[in-house]
């Protein structure tokens, strides 16, 4: 997952900063191999919700939240990664813990 994903993000840099659009591009191409490997042809971008959530259910999708903490930690380990909503994210993590009341964190 981490390998789709870290591609992903590197060529389309709006999934660095949105899940549905990562979501979007990585089930677009597990459609594509299911079509190869099962030589049929689905449209992604066509299909009903039921073949997706069909899909889902035989695991032939990547789970929604597996391609999320793939791109969390991905973008943890890689600064190039990260989009701008990660920065903001973070600076803001030190008034957080200060409002939630953590003591010991360097401010």
């Amino acid at each position: 997952m981490k390998k789709k994903v870290a591609e992903i993000l590197r060529m389309k840099r709006k999934a660095r900063d949105n899940d549905f659009y990562l979501m979007y591009w990585v089930w677009k191409r597990e459609f594509e191999n299911i079509n190869s490997e099962q030589q049929i042809s689905l449209d992604f971008d066509r299909t009903n919700i039921v073949n997706i959530l069909s899909l889902l259910k035989d695991r032939k999708l990547s789970h929604p939240s597996g391609i999320m903490r793939a791109r969390r930690k991905l973008q943890e380990d890689d600064p190039g990664l990260r989009g701008d909503v990660w920065d903001l994210r973070h600076k803001e993590q030190a008034v957080v813990k200060k409002d939630l009341g953590y003591k010991g964190f360097a401010q």
